[in-house]
């Protein structure tokens, strides 16, 4: 692939190539995608097929060629090849070759579009792309961009709701529910304070299904993005843009539909092609500095995994549900970190609330800040951790954390909580809740916020056990400055 995308093959699956719509009975079209020619014809009955560009005769382009009946003829020597890509006549000999034959593409036609398979392997579908509801629906609203770009960071951005308020003009948006299942990943996410709901499920990488449902005026648009590499460096984006019409008095008038038809389609484009320019020019990075409520681009990152040739680069390498989940929960013990290190760029950020499903802690009465910005030691963190302990952020917690912290100097420590009381002790404990291993240097260099913590546990140099709940909220029952018992 080209500098910018470190993927070893463009990513298997379906993909738009052409509307219905360019494809008229008996015609031929040559578009140009994953960087080759492909010819797409519909014979004289609407069958629709796609084959590679050379004939094997003389090389031929039979995109310059016509329809014939069932068969497109090769415009040098009308030699006839079916939907197969299968010689079944060369006009001046009774001798059909046998290994006389085009590859052809699996194709599908639904929804207004034309969809291809692609394997770098050649292999064949495993999978066949949705089929998508039209009762109530309006007639299809299209548009195709060219970008540079990767089919990857379109599909990553649907699944990125912290970039909405930034981007899209979001007031607040909630990730609610993540699910994967083979090649399809489904996210529903809130934007509370709009009364706007999301529901976006990737089919491969090719395929983006987006239904907002605006509660207040109980109106339900349909955006299907379909974003298809054109080489290594620019990919086009075909966009299908629908309302459903209901039977409220609203959308039964006929002027009335097509005006919050039309005000609906522009505000379309110009909300999606705001991503554009980010990107045209982002680098991919392979281990990013995420934070708790970035959303789940670790847990789509693994899924995308599935989809490139496994003999090349992967985007991850461990993609095990289990790998993707600990990810996701080092991301969130990260953000812990950074709060106790810098509280303010935590407010900043909105990363202070606790999960959804468990209630606050009520707020400590804090004075005597132990540090202003940072610790300047390991020992300086240990030494106030005591002090900074909260009871009433425990409550009836009864817990063991351990840090195994190595090197110069080492600190091997566990804090037992109980009864709203904690006591720290020098040593192992037999049975932890929860351990924290890494290097007494990149400790303190994650806590400070001088180091990516993502990158220190993906790649082996930290590693934690135990609950992800009791991690998260470490930030309360040890914050930053002493509380005052």
């Amino acid at each position: 692939m080209g500098a910018r995308f470190p993927f070893a093959s463009y990513p298997r699956g379906w993909f738009v190539v052409a509307l219905s719509t360019d494809v008229a009975v008996s015609a031929v079209k040559t578009v140009h995608y994953f960087g080759q020619d492909i010819v797409l014809f519909r014979t004289v009955s609407g069958k629709l097929a796609a084959l590679d560009r050379t004939c094997p005769h003389l090389g031929a382009h039979l995109g310059t060629g016509r329809v014939s009946g069932e068969c497109l003829l090769c415009p040098f020597h009308a030699w006839a090849f079916d939907g197969t890509g299968r010689c079944v006549e060369v006009p001046y000999s009774s001798r059909i070759p046998a290994k006389a034959s085009v590859s052809s593409w699996p194709v599908r036609e639904a929804g207004g579009v034309v969809m291809v398979f692609y394997c770098p392997q050649g292999a064949a579908p495993t999978w066949e792309p949705p089929t998508l509801p039209e009762d109530g629906w309006t007639a299809n609203r299209t548009i195709r961009w060219e970008i540079a770009s990767h089919p990857q960071e379109v599909a990553e951005s649907s699944v990125d709701g912290a970039h909405r308020r930034p981007m899209h003009r979001a007031i607040s948006s909630e990730v609610l529910t993540v699910e994967q299942a083979d090649h399809t990943m489904h996210v529903q996410s809130s934007d509370v304070a709009s009364d706007i709901d999301l529901d976006v499920t990737l089919h491969g990488l090719g395929i983006i299904v987006e239904t907002t449902h605006v509660k207040a005026s109980d109106l339900r648009v349909c955006r299907r993005i379909y974003p298809t590499p054109i080489d290594d460096e620019r990919i086009a984006i075909f966009g299908i843009f629908n309302i459903f019409n209901d039977s409220s008095a609203a959308t039964t008038d006929p002027e009335t539909r097509r005006e919050v038809d039309e005000a609906s389609y522009s505000a379309f484009i110009a909300d999606f092609t705001r991503d554009f320019p980010i990107w045209e020019t982002k680098a991919y990075l392979d281990n990013p500095m995420l934070v708790g409520d970035d959303g789940p681009i670790f847990r789509f990152r693994g899924w995308a995994g599935q989809f490139y040739d496994p003999t090349g680069a992967k985007p991850q390498t461990d993609t095990t549900a289990r790998a993707i989940e600990q990810r996701g929960a080092l991301v969130r013990l990260g953000a812990w970190l950074r709060r106790v290190a810098k509280p303010g760029e935590a407010e900043l950020s909105g990363e202070t609330d606790p999960p959804a499903d468990e209630p606050p802690a009520p707020e400590p009465t804090l004075v005597e800040a132990a540090q202003t910005d940072h610790f300047a030691s390991v020992d300086a963190y240990f030494n106030t951790l005591v002090d900074r302990f909260d009871p009433r952020a425990a409550g009836d917690l009864e817990a063991v954390i351990q840090w195994v912290l190595t090197g110069d100097p080492q600190r091997v420590h566990f804090a037992a909580i109980k009864a709203g009381r904690v006591a720290l002790t020098a040593g192992v404990h037999e049975d932890p809740t929860l351990t924290i291993e890494m290097s007494a240097d990149d400790y303190l260099s994650v806590i400070n916020g001088e180091l990516n913590e993502a990158s220190v546990f993906t790649t082996g140099r930290g590693k934690l056990r135990g609950p992800v709940r009791l991690a998260m909220k470490m930030q309360r029952l040890f914050p930053l400055a002493r509380v005052v018992h």
